[in-house]
């Protein structure tokens, strides 16, 4: 006989490991920039140029990338920008790592501050965190059927085999492709409304992607969403300083992807990366047209649920037959869902702060502080971090940065959770509204996306080998021909028939019975079957 198998393959985590860093360092204030008076804000990433593999560790080459927007007496124009990095390279241990693996890590900038030291030299200071998993390809041969000799010679499984009986077991597992990674790019162009002036100098930009959404298709996944967009200038306008622009373009891409189909469950991360914002004239010679260009780290995992029948026992009643079986470790899929936080809250300014003339833009990022699971759910707790830049009445200093925290719990309902399960979280900011309330304070609302996929780990004993042998002939002749049988509480016709040498089948037209169903109690007559002799 021949055991049919059937693969089970799945991608695990072979290792992973956490760090967090402080990058820090005291940068000059480039030749060509005027003095620092009061830093306003900064706008910073995190940017992973390399990841080396070696025996148990990674190492992680990158830099971070900051622009410092601020103030300045001592030029025409009082405000101004300049940008900077710090390089960094870090090591990471992972235990079981080898140089041929590949590893993926998020990385999430927790905290980036700027203080002037003194009028040409800041200090920079930044918290990173770093996230590196390696997964590995884990396949199972699991038995699916028993052929008959005759049934594997010709091919044809309709051929039967004398004596054999088959019991099956249906296992359903959450079947995963490997981890991958490509860029998306967003390149764009847009025009200054008609009420702006020409742009002569970009002083500071930000380009923030929001709701962003995604869409299997056949091969491919569609992006879309909204690009924020926030432009500080010199206008051409000698008259005016300063002068913004808030605005949104839309996101609607396409990401080339082999690997996935409409069925399955997407796990993507967006990681935006470095950006452009320039200038360039439109047709009548103006500065009238920003090019933006900015491009997306994105980590691609696919998932889909799959049923399997596998063999779960057989016998035979013309030769011994024994089963080999050995565990199957596999995860499946309990939940994917998303939740809508919204919270609100005022904020003031200080003392020492200038009153709020207008806002122009706000941003903001979204800090878990406490995670866990909990009984039917998962329980969040944390803070949006938001910064709001505004004008000011003072010509001197006429622009100011207003910090605030709103912070917010929240509970994700998924029932049967337990503290045995993992889940990968997600968190965006899909939109902020900033309402001026009077000259010391603003409102701010916020809605939060988060997103979740929870995981149960789990194991099947499957069919990996089968022995065949010939009849035990003394352990049949000591066995009696025919025997009454009364059922107990956890009796089934299948366990019945494999201890007694005997069929279901025939269990069931000696008794006259119309299903395979039996009760405790219930009074069978058993008849040995020998086939083969």
């Amino acid at each position: 006989m021949k055991l049919l198998t059937e693969t089970m393959n799945t991608n695990m985590i072979k290792c992973h490991g956490n760090i967090q860093i402080t990058l820090e360092d005291d940068i000059n204030v480039p030749d060509t920039k005027p003095d620092i008076d009061a830093v306003i804000k900064e706008h910073s990433c995190l940017e992973v140029t390399d990841i080396k593999c070696e025996q148990d560790k990674c190492i992680l080459k990158g830099q971070l990338l900051f622009t410092l927007l601020y103030s300045s007496r001592d030029d025409i124009r009082p405000i101004h920008s300049m940008d900077g990095k710090l390089p960094f390279e870090e090591t990471i241990h992972l235990d079981g790592l080898q140089n041929t693996d590949d590893v993926f890590c998020n990385s999430d900038l927790e905290d980036c501050q700027i203080q002037l030291i003194h009028s040409r030299k800041i200090s920079v200071r930044a918290i990173a965190g770093f996230q590196c998993i390696a997964e590995q390809e884990t396949a199972y041969a699991a038995g699916i059927d028993i052929l008959s000799d005759d049934a594997a010679r010709t091919g044809m499984e309709s051929v039967p085999s004398t004596g054999l009986h088959k019991c099956f077991d249906t296992v359903t597992y959450t079947r995963s492709t490997p981890r991958q990674r490509d860029i998306l790019r967003i390149k764009d162009e847009l025009t200054l409304p008609k009420g702006k002036p020409d742009i002569d100098t970009v002083l500071y930009y930000e380009l923030t992607p929001r709701n962003l959404q995604t869409r299997l298709l056949e091969d491919n996944i569609r992006v879309t969403g909204d690009l924020h967009v926030f432009l500080l200038y010199v206008p051409s306008d000698e008259e005016r300083r300063t002068e913004c622009l808030e605005t949104e373009t839309s996101i609607d891409s396409i990401i080339p992807c082999s690997q996935c189909s409409e069925q399955m469950i997407p796990d993507i991360v967006f990681q935006p990366q470095c950006s452009l914002l320039e200038a360039k004239a439109d047709e009548d010679g103006e500065q009238r047209i920003l090019e933006i260009d900015l491009s997306m780290n994105v980590t691609m995992k696919f998932y889909e649920d799959v049923q399997l029948q596998i063999l779960k026992d057989a016998y035979s009643t013309a030769c011994e037959l024994s089963l080999i079986k050995k565990p199957a470790d596999f995860e499946q899929l309990l939940l994917k869902t998303q939740n809508v936080v919204r919270v609100s809250e005022q904020i003031k300014t200080d003392d020492k702060q200038e009153q709020i003339l207008q806002i122009c833009t706000a941003s903001g990022k979204v800090q878990i502080d406490e995670q866990d699971i909990v009984e039917n759910g998962i329980s969040l707790e944390g803070v949006v971090e938001l910064d709001i830049l505004y004008i000011t009445e003072n010509d001197e200093k006429p622009l100011e940065c207003l910090k605030g925290m709103i912070p917010f719990q929240h509970f994700m309902e998924v029932k049967d959770i337990s503290p045995q399960d993992h889940y990968l979280l997600q968190t965006d900011i899909s939109q902020i509204s900033v309402i001026m309330l009077d000259s010391t304070e603003i409102e701010a609302k916020v809605v939060i996306n988060i997103s979740t996929l929870v995981f149960s780990a789990s194991s099947k004993n499957v069919v990996d080998t089968i022995k065949e042998e010939p009849q035990d002939l003394e352990r049949l002749q000591k066995m009696p021909g025919i025997v009454g049988f009364i059922a107990g509480e956890k009796s089934s016709l299948w366990e019945i028939a494999k201890e007694y040498q005997t069929s279901p089948e025939s269990i069931m037209e000696l008794n006259g019975l119309t299903s395979d169903e039996i009760h405790p109690g219930d009074r069978l007559l058993l008849a040995k079957q020998v086939d083969g002799l």
